[in-house]
């Protein structure tokens, strides 16, 4: 991909493993996004895992990107470590008085903290906190400080895995163009590069939250399998381990940082405050902005159920917060009640490799592999304009466009009761059934998601008034249009005028 350099941009876009390498979901509104203002010249800053974990990118770059900089979090420093100026007991003082800071901030003080140095790592070097001897005298310290101790070499190796991508945003940050505003989907690491900049420039940031970045992080952690813990631990109910806590601590304290520095926080829906308000966010600063799809894209796809295939599609990204393998289970409970439908999965596999295997061989293990496609990334529109139904089984969710995009092409969805979910199928908050647009089952209960699908292509008249209720919610409150008009008078305020 060609690099721009400008050197300044009106709209700065801090993006984490989405835009322009991921198909679909944040990625998909990223460039639809920029693509809705011509008017405004953007850059793109994006932070991936490792430059191995992506094939190519998903996206060209709309003309009215002027900047654009990549930046793969665990890949070799060597390039960008800098200089092994040795830290001294002034680094290491400003080290301690932030760290003291930082768990105020977790444990949700309403202490002053302060970014000035964070975007520099408090001038200690790469090459100094991997070898200086004052920074191992202070990782000790730490160490010596934890109630049940780990053993040392994990708490080591955890110290500097969770730290080394801090010199990769320093280089994003001496190289950042000035922004007038800046803008990230999430908090994580690119919450805090953005908060960082945002304090540089003195420009007001704006976060826009698709998912609790915190939360879902939470969720890795605590499945993490990677996290050894020994038997005498786990004979004590209720405890986290020490180095689950430290990474979980970690990510909070990223989405608290960004939070405290943010202009305007944005949720998808009213019921995200409440996690966003109790991860940090200032209540005054919250507004609600739902997602939207462009409804035109989609009206082609309209077919009544006799002109569909008897598929039940599941449109999103192979990785386990998207729950596939419940999507997996439910197919082999319909087989077993007779005649059944093809399932589809339709979404790109590449993002957790191992996941898709263990999605693979549970297919093969029910005796599935003539009923469970694996589709690979699909034009959405093809895929939509086929099916009679599309499944979400995710765990966690907020406002999925895949819901978006299937209401506006005439499909009813079966969805587990994630995000708004069932604001969506349901047309109310509190559950109350307003002409419904399909079906919300419980989390993890392949059961309840066999038995919503059979109902909806058992009974075509249900599916028809579903079908029907579900254009006109989507062409009622979820149009793009409506969207972006919500985020010109955003960026209008921001930019001053």
């Amino acid at each position: 991909m060609n690099r721009k350099g400008a050197q300044s941009v009106d709209v700065l876009l801090l993006l984490e493993g989405t835009f322009p390498y991921v198909r679909g979901g944040v990625s998909a509104w990223v460039d639809h996004l920029i693509q809705g203002f011509p008017e405004l010249r953007f850059g793109v800053i994006f932070l991936g895992s490792a430059r191995k974990d992506y094939g190519g990118t998903a996206y060209a770059l709309p003309a009215n990107v002027d900047y654009y900089a990549e930046y793969f979090l665990f890949d070799d420093l060597a390039q960008i470590s800098g200089g092994r100026r040795a830290a001294g007991a002034a680094d290491l003082d400003a080290v301690r008085a932030a760290h003291a800071q930082m768990k105020n901030c977790i444990a949700g003080a309403d202490a002053p903290l302060d970014l000035s140095h964070c975007g520099g790592n408090f001038g200690i070097t790469h090459g100094a906190f991997l070898h200086d001897r004052a920074v191992w005298d202070y990782l000790l310290e730490c160490y010596a400080r934890i109630p049940d101790q780990p053993p040392f070499v994990d708490y080591f190796w955890t110290v500097r895995g969770m730290h080394a991508p801090l010199w990769i945003l320093q280089a994003a940050v001496e190289r950042a163009p000035r922004a007038l505003v800046l803008h990230s989907p999430s908090t994580g690491y690119a919450g805090y590069l953005a908060a960082v900049l945002s304090h540089r420039f003195d420009r007001p940031l704006i976060i826009s939250e698709h998912g609790i970045y915190t939360k879902e992080r939470r969720l890795d952690m605590m499945r993490a399998s990677w996290i050894h813990e020994d038997e005498e631990f786990l004979q004590r109910p209720g405890r986290v381990h020490h180095l689950r806590r430290l990474w979980i601590d970690f990510f909070e304290l990223l989405g608290r940082l960004s939070y405290r520095r943010a202009w305007r926080v944005v949720n998808l829906y009213a019921g995200m405050a409440a996690a966003q308000i109790g991860d940090g966010a200032d209540p005054g600063k919250l507004t609600t902005i739902p997602n939207g799809v462009a409804i035109e894209r989609f009206v082609p796809c309209r077919r009544s159920f006799a002109e569909r295939r008897n598929i039940v599609a599941l449109v999103g990204r192979v990785v386990p917060i998207k729950d596939i393998k419940t999507f997996i289970r439910a197919a082999a409970h319909l087989r077993a009640d007779g005649p059944s439908p093809t399932f589809w999965v339709v979404g790109p596999t590449e993002e957790d490799e191992q996941y898709h295997e263990e999605c693979r061989v549970l297919v093969e293990h029910l005796g599935l592999a003539e009923r469970v496609q694996f589709l690979g990334f699909q034009a959405v529109a093809e895929v939509l304009a086929q099916v009679r139904l599309t499944v979400l089984s995710s765990i966690s969710e907020a406002l999925p466009l895949s819901v978006l995009e299937s209401f506006a092409a005439g499909v009813p969805v079966v969805t587990t009761d994630v995000g708004c979910c069932r604001e969506l199928l349901y047309g109310a908050a509190d559950g109350t059934e307003i002409r419904a647009a399909g079906r919300i089952v419980p989390i993890a209960d392949p059961h309840a998601l066999a038995g919503a699908v059979e109902t909806l292509l058992e009974d075509e008249s249900l599916w028809s008034s579903c079908s029907g209720n579900a254009i006109a919610r989507v062409e009622t409150i979820y149009r793009d249009t409506q969207m972006l008009a919500h985020y010109r008078c955003l960026y209008r305020e921001a930019l001053g005028g």
